[in-house]
């Protein structure tokens, strides 16, 4: 299995990549053995650029697969997901379900070929997505600019709210905002997102502890008072720990971060129909009816898994 990209650097960076963030030979070393943060791959790794350097020539791309033609002619879409309630959910029989699933199966259907959905994980998704693994990324992925830099989003496909999940046993009496903002209060947040900003503007005094991973696990570890977490169903949220986790807000979003469909760069004709299709079921009100029907079902969905 491949080695989490964040973890290990001994990986291979496309040449395009290192035009693409105009790297120089020694920059390339720092960034083999600089740390980086959440989930961008090694090679998106840059340094500040050196007062009053040159000019360079423009940076070229070389010619792009046409990757919604690739996919008529497989006959097979190829979308990576990770598990994240209640965008992409799995039984234990391994069938999936969620508002993304539902996405791309009906996408596929119209395009008349089977979907194929491969799971990876928050640490190597971005990287694989290079790499080629699947045609896109459909899996509730929230829109950063860091991320941006890397791939191409499309339109978003839903609005999440972003929640305040806090632990019972240390955060049990804290009931407002102002509470979490205190020196000894511990925020756990994906790093290098929206939600990672939003800590550090609204909990100035609190102390942010950036996760790779499942950021509702040091909450209910005891490691952290609360964590910040998008979601379409903060109700779902409490069903991994129901008798360690609750909500202060109840389920009153702090704010709001949108998801959407991550692909390669270099394809606009693939942008363009990943945005002309949401555009369509946008403007016939089916996205909308997803998104409620998973944010009223998903905690059954969950308690049956």
């Amino acid at each position: 299995m491949k080695e989490p990209i964040l973890r290990t650097f001994r990986v291979r960076i496309a040449p395009w990549a290192l035009a693409l963030a105009g790297l120089t030979t020694a920059t390339v070393a720092a960034a083999q053995t600089a740390p980086t943060g959440g989930d961008l791959p090694v090679g998106a790794v840059t340094s500040a650029p050196a007062a009053g350097r040159a000019d360079v020539s423009p940076v070229m791309r070389p010619p792009a697969v046409d990757t919604l033609a690739t996919i008529r002619k497989r006959g097979v879409l190829r979308v990576g997901v990770i598990t994240v309630d209640p965008m992409v959910m799995r039984s234990a029989n391994g069938e999936f379900s969620g508002y993304s699933i539902d996405l791309m199966r009906r996408m596929a259907q119209e395009m008349d070929v089977p979907v194929e959905f491969i799971e990876t994980r928050a640490l190597f998704m971005m990287q694989e997505l290079l790499d080629s693994r699947f045609d896109l990324l459909a899996t509730g992925l929230w829109m950063t600019t860091e991320r941006a830099m890397i791939i191409n989003f499309s339109e978003p496909a839903a609005s999440e709210g972003v929640h305040l999940v806090a632990s019972r046993a240390r955060a049990g009496k804290r009931l407002q905002l102002a509470d979490y903002n205190q020196p000894d209060v511990k925020i756990a947040v994906f790093s290098n997102t929206a939600q990672e900003k939003l800590a550090r503007r609204l909990f100035p005094k609190a102390q942010v502890m950036r996760v790779d991973g499942n950021e509702l696990l040091p909450v209910i570890q005891g490691a952290a008072h609360a964590a910040l977490v998008p979601t379409l169903a903060p109700a779902t949220l409490l069903t991994r720990a129901p008798d360690k986790l609750f909500l202060p807000q109840g389920e009153q979003a702090l704010s709001h971060t949108p998801v959407a469909l991550g692909l390669r760069k270099g394809d606009p004709d693939f942008l363009n129909f990943l945005n002309t299709w949401l555009r369509l079921r946008r403007g016939e009100g089916w996205l909308d009816e997803r998104a409620a029907y998973w944010a009223s079902q998903a905690p059954q969905a969950l308690q049956g898994r």
